[in-house]
């Protein structure tokens, strides 16, 4: 379907923005492509989403098609990633399964990276996401990986930690642990310990097609050098951390090659025989090279074996990303990582004794076989106050000591009125919760969703849970209700605003 010319805010200065920079990589491609370029360049980006599979199910995009009207066209490079055409249906941040976090609103360039890597069956691997905040690809390795194993979810930012911890405890994620250090420091810290290392690195952000969240803006030559500085310190300190056999993938939202193959060529100057490139272009149904064209300086294994999207190629923002093995050691001045007990923060692992009773009291209560899943899942229960965190046993184990800004996903809180589920753990496990559950009418429903609370009888047999979880009709989940006086309190509408 053809689309229409974008009719976005673009200022003057944006536009001119835009035609510098097709003017600047004009020379890096045959003419027939560039061509190519400047007709995509100013159509719209259309909405893309990825799934959530830890809370849906195989029936999700057709349930979203026939609910809403949408058309759904499958990403070609991500089996979980849809375009969608809302054909005058909701927004797609506008939806209950959206804010249940069933889906991601992602760029479909920004779901390349976490594709590459391979995958096992369990996946009980450990994975290091250097520059993770806001939590989009965070939350694509969590599905990848099935919530198994561990993730080390780090960003150098502090003003960018709350985001990240927000998305990670809206996908449902028990695998993760946040931290906050310079990315540069973990191949010192940890060297040969990672199985896998993302490295989606802070670049100039030129990509061609404005998005709100990547705007374009000046970028000076002076400001590219010190990017692919410091992008090239981060690729060493990931490849530093990775162990031998393990696998990283660089990526930017950039088109500068000084940021994307001139990085590339500087690690493999570096490292020579200790990495390898491997090709990425395996995961495409059709090839996205990177620069090939007569004039640059880069090796031809360079441009085989990396992707580079520019716009017109895979209807996307300007990407690029590529993947490495590591082969051998790599040169690293060790040094010892931050610690900080977890007592000392306030948090404390129940006993086995406390972790049994509390999970028989759970089940009583919802009807979910908590201990079981916790043995099963290798998950260990984390209490701080009156909180209790289902956290990753493999944490504990290999980085009991590394301060975390959180980790793991809050199960409940213990008041006088027994347990409360919270409302992140039951989006994601409140339909295996049958003691519990309490289904509205649609007339309730209609009530529920402006926040009003619904009446109760108080005959129904209400076991001793101190919240039911409230669905409509065919099962979805609209969020937790406390029985008060004879009316099911509405817990979680601001979730819902």
């Amino acid at each position: 379907m053809k689309r229409k010319k974008k009719n976005l805010k673009v200022t003057v200065d944006e536009s001119a923005l835009i035609t510098e920079q097709l003017e600047r990589f004009k020379p890096l491609l045959p003419a027939d492509e560039y061509e190519k370029l400047t007709e995509v360049v100013s159509l719209p980006l259309m909405p893309s989403i990825r799934l959530n599979p830890l809370k849906t199910g195989n029936s999700i995009t057709n349930d979203l098609a026939q609910r809403y009207g949408w058309t759904l066209t499958q990403i070609p490079f991500c089996p979980l990633g849809f375009r969608i055409s809302t054909n005058g249906g909701p927004a797609i941040s506008e939806t209950l399964e959206y804010k249940n976090g069933w889906y991601y609103i992602q760029e479909a360039s920004s779901m390349l990276p976490v594709e590459l890597f391979s995958f096992e069956e369990p996946d009980n691997l450990l994975t290091l996401d250097l520059a993770a905040s806001p939590g989009g690809k965070t939350t694509h390795l969590v599905s990848r990986m099935k919530d198994q194993g561990l993730i080390l979810a780090n960003d150098s930012s502090q003003g960018r930690i709350q985001a990240l911890r927000v998305v990670l405890q809206h996908w449902g994620a028990e695998n993760t642990a946040i931290t906050r250090f310079p990315g540069e420091s973990y191949g010192q810290w940890f060297p040969e310990t990672f199985d896998r290392v993302l490295i989606d690195a802070p670049c100039s952000m030129q990509g061609l097609r404005t998005a709100e969240s990547h705007p374009p803006r000046p970028v000076t030559e002076s400001e590219t050098r010190h990017l692919a500085r410091r992008q090239v310190d981060l690729l060493t300190s990931a490849l530093q951390a990775a162990r031998i056999g393990g696998e990283v993938v660089y990526s930017t939202c950039t088109l500068a090659m000084e940021e994307d193959e001139g990085v590339v060529q500087t690690i493999l100057e570096r490292f020579g025989n200790a990495v390898t490139l491997e090709d990425a272009q395996r995961v495409l149904p059709t090839p996205a090279y990177g620069i090939t064209t007569d004039n640059h300086q880069f090796d031809q294994v360079i441009a085989n074996r990396t992707i580079r999207f520019w716009p017109h190629r895979y209807d996307t923002a300007g990407f690029f990303a590529c993947i490495f093995a590591k082969t051998a050691s790599i040169e690293v001045n060790p040094k010892d990582p931050p610690a900080h007990s977890m007592e000392k923060a306030g948090f404390y692992e129940l006993s086995i004794k406390d972790q049994r009773d509390l999970s028989v009291e759970f089940e009583e209560a919802n009807g979910f076989p908590l201990q079981q899943y916790l043995v099963e899942n290798q998950r260990t229960l984390i209490k701080r106050d009156d909180k209790v965190f289902v956290f990753p046993r493999l944490l504990l184990d290999r980085f009991g000591a590394l301060p975390v800004q959180s980790a793991g996903l809050q199960l409940c809180t213990l008041g006088v009125d027994g347990i409360s589920p919270t409302f992140e753990w039951v989006t994601r496990f409140g339909s295996l919760c049958p003691r519990a559950q309490h289904r509205l009418d649609n007339k309730e429903l209609l009530e529920w969703q402006k926040g009003n609370d619904i009446p109760f009888s108080t005959n129904q047999d209400s076991g001793k849970q101190a919240i039911w979880i409230v669905q409509d009709g065919i099962g979805n989940i609209y969020g937790r209700g406390k029985v008060v006086q004879g009316a099911l309190k509405n817990l979680d509408f601001r979730h819902y605003q």
